[in-house]
């Protein structure tokens, strides 16, 4: 038999009662629970829909639909890390990649031009600082919303990824531009290395963010179109 809208959004509010608040996580959940929940109703006409909920609840055991959370959110991440990886080859291979090439070259290119040798590092700070302001100014707006999925989760949060790129410039400052005379020992090499490098990541991320987070928001509303017409 086919679910009725109603005895969708009745199915709807008892995943939500059962401790499920993640938007997409509940509609994970839902797409499992109503196939089960019409099979149930199919083989015995008089059963009550939250009676074949329970029974369907009953089957994963103690931890009930618990399990298939955290299942669910493997993918979910998964998925992320599969959209991120895409998003990297599909720069690296597109025309975009221009953008990141033109700002590698003005960044190195800013020590001649500021006859500073350790300016291009001011440069890329620049860099993650607008790039990760504009991010924050575009989904601002959304937050409420995107703090409700599991996807929006699973990719760390976009705000307090970027609020890390803020503090890492901050350390690229103090150790890497003010200090670049000093004479290094090993470990403050290290050091100045990997926040380099992480500040490259940074500006990677900023290309790539916006585009991972909309194609996880995406997959979640292809689910929502589904039980909600």
């Amino acid at each position: 038999m086919k679910l009725s809208q109603a005895q969708i959004e009745q199915l709807k509010k008892l995943i939500f009662y059962k401790g499920f608040p993640e938007i997409d996580v509940q509609y994970e959940i839902l797409d499992h629970v109503a196939c089960e929940v019409e099979k149930l109703m199919e083989e015995n006409p008089n059963l009550s829909l939250e009676d074949a909920f329970q029974k369907v609840h009953s089957s994963f055991g103690i931890f009930g639909f618990s399990t298939l959370e955290e299942s669910y959110k493997k993918m979910i991440e998964k998925r992320t890390w599969s959209y991120f990886w895409n998003a990297i080859k599909e720069l690296i291979f597109s025309y975009r990649i221009i953008f990141p090439l033109s700002l590698a070259l003005l960044t190195f290119q800013s020590s001649t031009l500021f006859n500073d040798p350790s300016s291009w590092i001011l440069v890329l700070m620049g860099f993650v600082v607008m790039g990760s302001t504009y991010i924050v100014i575009k989904y601002w707006k959304n937050h409420k919303e995107l703090k409700n999925y599991a996807c929006y989760a699973g990719s760390k949060s976009v705000f307090q990824y970027l609020n890390q790129s803020f503090l890492i410039c901050i350390y690229a400052y103090q150790f890497v531009y003010l200090r670049a005379a000093e004479t290094d020992s090993i470990f403050t090499s290290i050091l100045k290395g990997a926040i380099i490098l992480v500040l490259m990541g940074f500006v990677v991320s900023i290309f790539i963010l916006p585009k991972i987070l909309n194609q996880s928001i995406q997959e979640t509303e292809k689910l929502k179109s589904i039980y909600e017409g």
